[in-house]
Order: C-alpha cells, then sequence, then structure tokens
C-alpha cells in the first residue's frame, strides 16, 4: 500500500485529533530538526480546510429547497358552527406508565405495534386481469369493417361505419322502389282494385310475370351478399336472418322465372306469385341493419369521446363470486362489477354480435323449409284446381313459395333492434353504453353486483353535522389523521375531508398500513402512531378510555352517525356524521332488488351497517350484504384499473347507470324473448294454415295480399306488445 498520503487522509487526520481536544504537544510529536516543514503542514492543512469549507458552503446554497408543507391553520375548514364546546375536562388516558423513561416508552409502543402489524394489510396494486382475446367469428351482421384497437384507428373505423351505413341506404332505397311497385300491383290485382291495364294479370299476364321478376332480380342484385351469405349459412348449418329473407326472395323468383314459360298459368285463381312479398323481407332485414349501424354509430361517436369509461365486466371465478355472495344467494353467483379502464376491446365485435332473433332464424329457417316443400309435395296430390303435371309442378313451386313467405317473420329483425334503439337513447343520455345484444348474453342472468359505499353516496351526500374534541391533540391535527386514514382506506368521507382541506391533499399524513374492522371503523399506523376511526364499539375492543357516556354521545348527534378519532391509545374527537339517501341511488338500488339482484358493498366505515343501509334507501335487508375485509384484496382484483378490458357495455362509473344497464339486460331478454315467442307462434300458425288449406285443396285462397296482411298484423301485434320501457 503507498504510504503517501490524500488530501481527504490529511484533513480526516487533522480533524479527529484537533476534535478530541488533545494538547498540540500530544497531536503529533515534533522533531525539533523538521519545525520549519511542520509549520509548512500546518499552513497547508489550514488553507485545504478553508478551501472545503467555502465548497460545502457553496454546494448547501444551490441544494435545493427542502418542500414546505401547507400550514393547516392557514386553511378555513368551514368549522364554524360545527365545533362543540369543551365543556368538561377529560383525563388523558394511556396505559402506559408515566414514570417510565422516553426509551422505555418508545420501546414498548414498537414492540406493541410489531405484534399488530402483521394482522395489517397494505393496500396493494392488484394484479391486471389476463384478459384473453375471444376469436373473432363475425356473424351474418358483420360487414367486414375494421376493428376498433386503438384510438389512433377513430377516423378509420368511423369512414367504415359510414361507408356501409351510405350502401346499406343505397341498397334500402332500391329495395323500397322494387317492393312498393311490385306490392301495388300484386295487390290490386288481388284485392281488384283500380290500376293500369297493362299490369293487370289477366289482360297481360306475361308483363305482370316478367315485371314481378324483373323486380324480384334487382332486389336480389342490390341484396346480393345478403342472398349469398344466407344460403351459405343454410349450408353451413348456420343460418340466421339472412337465410329466412334469401329463402323466401329466391324461391319466389325461382318460381316466377319457371312460370314465363307458361304465363297463362297466372290467370287462374289458383296460382300465385309472392315476389311482392318476398321483396318487403328483405326490406325489413335491411331496415334492421341500418338500425344497427346507427347504433354502432351513435355509440362509436360517445365512445370515442374523452371521458371517464368504466367497464361492466364479470366476477369469471366461482370460487371468488361464491365467496363473495356466501349467505344472501341460494343460486349460483352471477356476479357483476364496474372495473375502470382507457380503452375497452372488441367493440365491433360486441356491436355486431348475434342475437336472439339468428338463434330463432337458425333454429326455425331448416324446419320452415322442410315444411314448405311438404306442403308442396302435398299439393301435387290434393290441389283440385290444377289439370296435368305441368300445372302441378308450378303449382307446387308457388306452395312452396306462398308457405315460405307466410312464415318468414317480417319483424325479425326488428324484435331486437327497436327495443335496443330505444334502450340506446336512454342509455346515453346517462352516460351508458350497450353496444350490441352480446350484453344481454352476457349481463341478463346477473343475480348479484359488487359496489363500494363510495358509489352510493355521491358527492353532498355525506357531512359533518359537527365536531367534538375530547383529548389534548389540536382540532386541526386531529383532522389531519382523520382525514389521512379515511381517504387512504377510500371511505365515503373523502370527499367531506376534501372539502374541509379545500383540496390541498399534500397536507396529508402518508398511511403505512390500516385494516377495517368489520362493522366497527378503522385502525391504522401514520407516524408510528396508531389511529382508530371508528364506532363506540371499536373504542371499547381496543380499551380506549374517555369515551363520553352513551348519553352525553346522543346529546352530541342528535339522531345522526357517532364516529370517534383516537390517536395513540388516546380517544381525541368525535364526529358528527350526517348521511343523506340520494333519490336516484335509491331508486336504482331498490330497482336491482326487485329484480333480483343483491348489492354487495364494500365499505370502511364503521357506521354503516345493513340497518342503516336498509332504512336509508328503503331496501329490503336480505337484498344488501357487507363485503368482508378479508376479502378485499379479491375485491381490488376484480375491480381495480386495467388499461383496457373487452366488454359489450360501459359507463362513466356512477352507480345509477351501472345499475340502469344490467337491470336493460334482463328487461331486453324479457322483451325479445316475448318478440320471438310471437314470431315463432305466427310461423307455426302459418304453417298450419299452408298444411290445412292444401289438404283442402285450396291453396289458391292464400294469396299475397292474405300473405302481406299476416305479416303485417303479426308485426304490428309484436310491436305493441314490445312497448314495454327498457
Amino acid at each position: 500500500m503507498s504510504d503517501k498520503l490524500t488530501v481527504d487522509d490529511i484533513v480526516e487526520e487533522y480533524n479527529s485529533k484537533h476534535d478530541n481536544g488533545l494538547p498540540a504537544d500530544e497531536v503529533r510529536p515534533v522533531d525539533p530538526n523538521n519545525e520549519q516543514k511542520a509549520r509548512e503542514n500546518a499552513e497547508l492543512i489550514e488553507n485545504l480546510m478553508k478551501l472545503r469549507r467555502e465548497q460545502g458552503t457553496v454546494s448547501r446554497e444551490t441544494e435545493d429547497a427542502p418542500v414546505t408543507r401547507p400550514n393547516v391553520n392557514d386553511i378555513d375548514m368551514g368549522l364554524t358552527g360545527k365545533v362543540i364546546p369543551k365543556t368538561e375536562e377529560i383525563e388523558r388516558v394511556t396505559d402506559i406508565p408515566a414514570d417510565l423513561s422516553y426509551e422505555e416508552k418508545n420501546r414498548m409502543l414498537k414492540d406493541r405495534r410489531r405484534k399488530k402489524v402483521d394482522s395489517f394489510r397494505l393496500k396493494d396494486t392488484p394484479d391486471e386481469d389476463e384478459e384473453q382475446n375471444e376469436e373473432k367469428e363475425p356473424s351474418g351482421k358483420h360487414t367486414g369493417q375494421h376493428e376498433f384497437e386503438q384510438f389512433e384507428d377513430e377516423d378509420e373505423v368511423l369512414s367504415d361505419i359510414l361507408q356501409v351505413k351510405q350502401n346499406l341506404t343505397v341498397r334500402m332505397v332500391v329495395l323500397l322502389f322494387a317492393g312498393v311497385f311490385s306490392l301495388l300491383i300484386t295487390l290490386a290485382n288481388d284485392l281488384k282494385l283500380p290500376m293500369v291495364k297493362v299490369f293487370d294479370k289477366v289482360m297481360n299476364p306475361s308483363t305482370f310475370l316478367f315485371t314481378n321478376t324483373i323486380l324480384g332480380l334487382a332486389a336480389i342484385a342490390v341484396s346480393y351478399t345478403v342472398v349469398l351469405e344466407g344460403v351459405k349459412n343454410i349450408f353451413r348449418r348456420r343460418a340466421d336472418c339472412d337465410s329466412l329473407a334469401a329463402l323466401g326472395v329466391l324461391i319466389s323468383v325461382l318460381s316466377g322465372i319457371a312460370t314465363l314459360f307458361e304465363p297463362s298459368i297466372v290467370m287462374r285463381d289458383f296460382f300465385h306469385i309472392y315476389t311482392s312479398v318476398a321483396i318487403l323481407g328483405l326490406i325489413f332485414n335491411t331496415f334492421g341493419k341500418l338500425m344497427i349501424v346507427k347504433r354502432t354509430e351513435r355509440n362509436f361517436r360517445f365512445v370515442a369521446e374523452d371521458f371517464e369509461r368504466y367497464a361492466l365486466v364479470t366476477v369469471d371465478n366461482d370460487d371468488t363470486a361464491g365467496k363473495f355472495t356466501s349467505g344472501v344467494l341460494d343460486d349460483f353467483p352471477e356476479l357483476a362489477a364496474m372495473r375502470k379502464t382507457e380503452f375497452v376491446r372488441d367493440f365491433m365485435k360486441n356491436s355486431y354480435s348475434s342475437d336472439v332473433s339468428d338463434v330463432y332464424a337458425r333454429k326455425m329457417t331448416p324446419l320452415i323449409l322442410l315444411a314448405a316443400v311438404a306442403v308442396g309435395l302435398l299439393s301435387l296430390i290434393f290441389e283440385k284446381n290444377t289439370a296435368g303435371m305441368t300445372e302441378k309442378v308450378f303449382n307446387m313451386l308457388s306452395v312452396i313459395s306462398g308457405t315460405v313467405t307466410l312464415c318468414s317473420s317480417l319483424a325479425l329483425m326488428l324484435i331486437v333492434n327497436i327495443p335496443l334503439g330505444r334502450a340506446q337513447n336512454k342509455y346515453l343520455q346517462y352516460s351508458g353504453v350497450m353496444l350490441g345484444y352480446s350484453a344481454v348474453d352476457r349481463f341478463a342472468d346477473t343475480n348479484s353486483v359488487l359496489i363500494d359505499a363510495e358509489q352510493l353516496f355521491p358527492k353532498g351526500m355525506v357531512d359533518f353535522k359537527s365536531l367534538k374534541l375530547l383529548g389534548s391533540t389540536k382540532i386541526e391535527d386531529c383532522i389531519l389523521y382523520a382525514a389521512s386514514l379515511a381517504c387512504g382506506a377510500g371511505s365515503i368521507l373523502s370527499p367531506t375531508f376534501y372539502k374541509m382541506l379545500r383540496g390541498k391533499t399534500e397536507m396529508l399524513y402518508p398511511v403505512e398500513s390500516y385494516i377495517y374492522e368489520d362493522g366497527l371503523g378503522l385502525s391504522g399506523w401514520i407516524e408510528n402512531k396508531r389511529v382508530l376511526l371508528g364506532s363506540r364499539e371499536l373504542m371499547e375492543n381496543h380499551s380506549i378510555e374517555g369515551l363520553p357516556t352513551k348519553s352525553k354521545e346522543a346529546e352530541y348527534s342528535k339522531g345522526n352517525m357517532v364516529m370517534y378519532l383516537s390517536v395513540s391509545g388516546v380517544v381525541s374527537m368525535l364526529f358528527v356524521v350526517q348521511a343523506k339517501a340520494s333519490l336516484s341511488v335509491s331508486r336504482w338500488l331498490r330497482e336491482l332488488a326487485g329484480n333480483g339482484i343483491v348489492s354487495v358493498i364494500r365499505t370502511v366505515d364503521g357506521f354503516i351497517n345493513l340497518d342503516f343501509l336498509s332504512d336509508l334507501f328503503d331496501v329490503d335487508r336480505d337484498m344488501i350484504k357487507l363485503l368482508p375485509f378479508r376479502y378485499y384484496k379479491e375485491y381490488a382484483r376484480e375491480t381495480d384499473y386495467v388499461p383496457e378490458v373487452s366488454s359489450p357495455m360501459l359507463c362513466s362509473g356512477h352507480f345509477p347507470s351501472f345499475a340502469m344497464l344490467l337491470i336493460g339486460t334482463k328487461r331486453l331478454k324479457q322483451i325479445t324473448a316475448l318478440g320471438v315467442a310471437i314470431q315463432a307462434g305466427a310461423a307455426v300458425l302459418g304453417a298450419g294454415i299452408a298444411a290445412v288449406m292444401t289438404l283442402l285443396g285450396n291453396f289458391g285462397q292464400i294469396n299475397p295480399a292474405f300473405v302481406f296482411i299476416y305479416n303485417v298484423s303479426f308485426l304490428l301485434i309484436t310491436l305493441i306488445a314490445q312497448m314495454r320501457k327498457v
């Protein structure tokens, strides 16, 4: 090792020996022969020390000034008239002997804290949900548009939606012209109404047939995607609404084309062309799709805006859902919750999702086709008015076409989209969005919801009626301790403290850890002090002395709730809390209960219990459950923020919109089920009428006018039956 001393070594040696107060002759023995050298070294050291002091001064001056906490005394907390005067002395009580030294007291406090700290739970950041992207399977309504995967795609996705809307509008115009024109000349012939003679099927059968066939071909041409995909889906055994519409127009046009070779048969009363009613089926199919696209456009313009997004999600872990709802549900738990997010995935997929009408069409289309073919074959035997095999074959095609159009529900595309459209207009007013029928499939069976107590008490519903200082701790410090613990734990009192501190949350102390003792209140550590905030029972359980008598407490509270603050084992303050029920929250909490949905509530406030909530919101006690503290970490895992999530419904985080969406899915399921039942009944009845008339040999009485009136009648019946509010 080198014997050469550095400047730092010299300074350190000099400081150490001079700081010890040693005489000069004991610092270092001086050799008389080196006095000159010693003086030079001493002078050098003095200069180095001077330089070091100057450098130290400069560095300290250039450091950033320390951050100062705002003084709570500088803030008007609005306590005028709320502080109850101190009319008696409360003895400061502590279970630590007063004659102990400071070191012994501190050691005892640390030992007690160490015993408690293992039972405390830190407010952990939950792991992000590992959401798996579902495989995209476009339904018959999906038009191959780009999925909304990031906000940068907004213009492209909106352009796609508008393009599809424009295409459907053009299709609708063409179909309306073809359908209305064909229907007019058909009804005029069937009902013997005045008309242009050239379209009279008795006088000009060829013109009548040719016009209807051309109009039918035009309808197929402009709706080729519907017809093509509809037929493909029949062979794939995945028939949908497109399949039913395609089936009717194809058979009707084929029947018309075949009859062109023998147009005179149209003059006979037993033979009919049902092209007009088949085109009407395409019109209603296109109208339903236009409703879907317009709904998607409105939803997209709202979703793409900047607002607080909360996605509605389900608790898919059966074990977790079972623990959350234990004791209040006899059925399998279907638990829903809100989750804050920045981006909602699968927008297009959910907007164009299949619905109950597609399920109906998948089951009924093959049956309708089989029934039509069966009735057509029966007509070969039982039809009395045909002569010869040619007329029988032509009549069979007409019977098949008539049976299909009689059973093809015009209202099929409307039984979902009209109620869903009404619901959308209502939900958007409350910042709620239901993207498509997939929301009904996912949430209609919900029987429980996960709610934070903060959602039940909007801003202004909770306030301090008065405060009572009970200990020697200053009122400002008491408020800061209570506010720090309440805000750190997520109490419903957080907005009240925020208003009291004028939004200066930087004054709050960091909460090292806290626990919520179920039904009693909070216990936490702040600046190495145990702070309790809760009910009288909480204080008594922790042997906190100095509490006022119950009669005094009643005198202070005047019928309101009471909370106590304790700092380091000493009762410090009494808070008189006044809580009011929001009319909208009360209404929708009762709506949830009325629909059999239990509310599972997370709270950290000692004055909140089942009786309090039941009386305040006028809700059956059995429809509410307070979530135990041991499940709070799992609660956070299911409800905390995630960057993105897939969901068919989202809202702004307010409880009314959350409840409204969930109840809406239940009502939509009932309304659409009613519509499907009516349409199924109409189809079965239509097939029965066709079969009976064929067996009687009089199928010719089922002319296009009858089919039109029959379908429109059931359309109106369905719409009237579905007028129930969503």
